[in-house]
């Protein structure tokens, strides 16, 4: 069922580019803002499984 799905829409391939671009502009961002953070944040968040 699904086969038949994807043989009907065209151009199908081109969303495997599109998730991927997605996918590595959000990691992107991701580390962009991890490395801008105040290292009292890390810290903090590092603590948090420990305390009660």
């Amino acid at each position: 069922m699904y086969k038949n799905v994807l043989r009907a829409i065209a151009d199908v391939g081109v969303f495997g580019s599109i998730s991927i671009i997605i996918f590595f502009v959000f990691f992107m961002v991701v580390l962009f803002f991890v490395f801008k953070m105040k290292k009292t944040t890390v810290e903090h968040i590092e603590n948090l499984p420990l305390q009660d």
